[in-house]
């Protein structure tokens, strides 16, 4: 089997084209648990599948290293662009990608025939929590709830280094009471004039990933509705596998759209 690797400030996938279906439906959770493990396999945070789309160029499948299959991934999506861009699949500057999500629209950077940033639409994001206060097992924490593809939780900090992302991560996430399908917690501190430092466990990879696209979407939208960065200006992120830029259109005083653009790498391909 050819693929490719590709990683989003940090944020890596196995990327394979099953335009001709040959992975059959069942495989699939399976295969993503054997490529993604760092030891036995490939190794990386999801394993993105390219298939044929009735509505769009091409159809994001996107599985977690647990088997399990995610509904968006931001910096995936990014990482899918530049593949079918850069392999000639769909070679244009402007795709469209279907998502288990919707159809997203993404614009390409392109520089030497190659990829190098890419902007999504990330549609319109459904807030369903906004700094509620709830027990934790160390006390309490304020959280913003709120789905951009996926669900998510943000939670705002003064010392993020100091945070037990695991360990807080996996409560929250878990937390099936208020959360039915489970979340990713995202932890954000702020770092000067509309720049913020994020850190976020995913569910699915269940641990802390060094970017993650739809949390870091999520958490510029929180920090929007909060009032600690202002919409009129993009707003800068910095995670710990690079930096990714949140833009937030407004009408009315309330969040019409999200847009999220970041870079993209390929790093090698191979067979397995």
């Amino acid at each position: 089997m050819d693929f490719c690797k590709y990683h989003g400030a940090g944020n890596d996938f196995v990327v394979v084209d099953n335009l001709q279906g040959r992975i059959r439906e069942g495989e699939k959770p399976g295969l993503a648990r054997r490529l993604c493990h760092r030891r036995f396999g490939v190794g990386a945070d999801g394993l993105i599948l390219v298939e044929p789309s009735g509505e769009a160029d091409v159809r994001m499948r996107i599985f977690n290293p647990d088997g399990s299959e995610a509904e968006m991934c931001g910096n995936g999506i990014r990482c899918l662009a530049k593949h079918v861009h850069d392999s000639g699949l769909v070679p244009k500057e402007e795709i469209a990608v279907e998502t288990m999500a919707g159809v997203k629209e993404v614009a390409l950077t392109v520089e030497d025939g190659r990829v190098t940033y890419v902007r999504v639409d990330m549609g319109r994001p459904r807030v369903s929590m906004v700094a509620r206060t709830i027990g934790v097992e160390d006390g309490e924490v304020e959280v913003t709830a709120l789905d951009t593809g996926v669900p998510h939780v943000v939670v705002f900090t003064d010392d993020l280094d100091g945070v037990d992302v695991r360990g807080l991560g996996a409560e929250l996430r878990y937390r099936t009471d208020l959360f039915p399908r489970g979340t990713n917690v995202n932890f954000v501190q702020g770092a000067g004039d509309n720049t913020f430092r994020i850190r976020t466990y995913e569910r699915g990879v269940e641990a802390e990933t060094l970017a993650c696209g739809t949390g870091i979407t999520a958490s510029g939208v929180a920090a929007v509705i909060l009032g600690k960065a202002d919409p009129a200006r993009p707003v800068e992120f910095r995670a710990r596998g690079g930096t990714v830029f949140i833009e937030v259109e407004m009408e009315g005083g309330e969040v019409k759209r999200a847009y999220m653009r970041g870079p993209v790498e390929f790093v090698f391909r191979g067979q397995i």
